[in-house]
């Protein structure tokens, strides 16, 4: 019975269907026994928590997202005031061919796109660092995250479309891409205060870009976002991180097509409203010239 409570169990479109993933409030869902054959995602949204990780006390104030992996030990000691919500799923959710062994063998003989879909998954290894498990986040990334794991509680909650399954799996794939990504700049920001202002000014233009890539954005909406001109937006961003801002957004949402193309069954124009395209034609096109294969064919080889 109590790994019945550590998936979402079909009940309208897929009468009980095991789908090993699963929103939930409860903290008590993480004692479970089971809950160790299970990757956890936190999303702390406010307040101040206390907890025990893997034995070493911490404070945390605000939004945080925690990462736990299979291994992790995690004891709360005051959650007062904290809104805490947990994302349970198994690695297999992200690639078939994914268990903790295969995950944490530096030694791995995945290819292809198996191999791409670990960068998903790099901050649940075994050897992930604490300042790596624990993530503070800005407000705009907190309430975004938040959106996000509300539409994949929604789905696996009513189940009210035949394609939940390939929906809650997409914004999963959703949650962990910007997590990573927030990660990375993690690493960056610790040296931030170093940052002249235009490397600051970029720093801030990719969490933006990271966050909203599925909205439209243009050099015109981005300069009145941060109060700048185009000259130095260009400048700054090209200088920071070597690509204009145009393919840098490119290549975040070619990165994010080209997931949901492999494992999911979204259609073409669903994938497009997912990644900020409203034409599927000229979303070929793109993708066709950065992949150097067309939607369908990529779907065809790698799926």
């Amino acid at each position: 019975m109590f790994l019945l409570i550590l998936n979402t169990v079909g009940f309208n479109y897929y009468i009980n269907y095991i789908f090993p993933v699963l929103v939930t409030t409860d903290l008590n869902t993480l004692m479970v026994e089971e809950a160790g054959e299970y990757y956890k995602i936190l999303h702390i949204k406010s307040g101040i928590c206390r907890f025990n990780l893997n034995g070493k006390e911490y404070v945390i104030i605000g939004a945080h997202i925690l990462h736990l992996n299979d291994q992790d030990k995690i004891y709360f000691n005051d959650v007062s005031n904290s809104t805490i919500r947990i994302i349970l799923f198994r690695p297999k959710i992200v690639n078939t061919s994914f268990n903790f062994n295969i995950i944490n063998d530096p030694q791995n003989k995945l290819t292809g796109a198996a191999n791409q879909d670990l960068f998903y998954l790099k901050q649940f290894k075994h050897d992930s660092t604490e300042d790596i498990k624990i993530l503070p986040l800005m407000s705009i990334n907190s309430t975004i995250l938040e959106h996000k794991i509300d539409c994949l509680n929604n789905l696996l909650t009513k189940q009210d479309t035949l394609s939940w399954p390939c929906l809650s799996r997409s914004y999963l794939y959703e949650i962990l891409f910007a997590l990573v990504r927030q990660g990375e700049l993690k690493d960056d920001g610790d040296s931030l205060e170093n940052y002249s202002g235009h490397s600051k000014l970029a720093v801030d233009i990719i969490y933006y870009i990271q966050n909203r890539y599925n909205e439209k954005i243009s050099i015109d909406s981005l300069v009145k976002e941060f109060h700048t001109n185009r000259t130095t937006l260009h400048m700054d961003f090209k200088e920071h991180t070597g690509l204009s801002i145009n393919q840098y957004l490119l290549q975040i949402r070619m990165n994010m097509a080209a997931k949901l193309l492999r494992d999911t069954g979204l259609s073409l124009s669903e994938i497009c409203e997912r990644i900020g395209y409203s034409d599927t034609t000229y979303f070929g096109k793109v993708f066709k010239k950065t992949l150097n294969q067309s939607p369908s064919e990529y779907r065809h080889n790698y799926r």
